[in-house]
């Protein structure tokens, strides 16, 4: 029952995080496709596909509430329930998803 159980969640994480998608601008750079990628990948199943939050808070405002630097700690080195991704997403991958969540979503 548990496995089965496990199943259905990670399905529908897997399907949340790719239904949705805000669109990237067709001028967008290498840093923001990858920032949106790693995002659907990493981050949409807890912040949902648009950012709107879920088990992870909201982070359509996210400018308004943290500064880039902080931002970039809290993705560093995790708060609450969120992981730290240091040693799990390069500096530039980091900083990909940073920029990506700020200017996109």
């Amino acid at each position: 029952m548990l496995r089965l159980l496990a199943v259905i969640v990670a399905c529908t994480l897997g399907l949340v995080a790719c239904a949705g998608s805000p669109e990237l601008p067709p001028n967008a750079d290498e840093q923001l496709i990858e920032g949106s990628e790693i995002f659907r990948a990493r981050c949409a199943s807890c912040h949902g596909p648009t950012g709107t939050g879920g088990i992870g808070r909201p982070l359509t405002d996210i400018e308004d509430r943290l500064t880039d630097a902080e931002q970039r700690a809290v993705v560093v080195t995790g708060r609450g329930t969120m992981p730290r991704f240091e040693g799990v997403l390069t500096d530039d991958e980091i900083d990909a998803v940073v920029r990506f969540t700020r200017e996109i979503l």
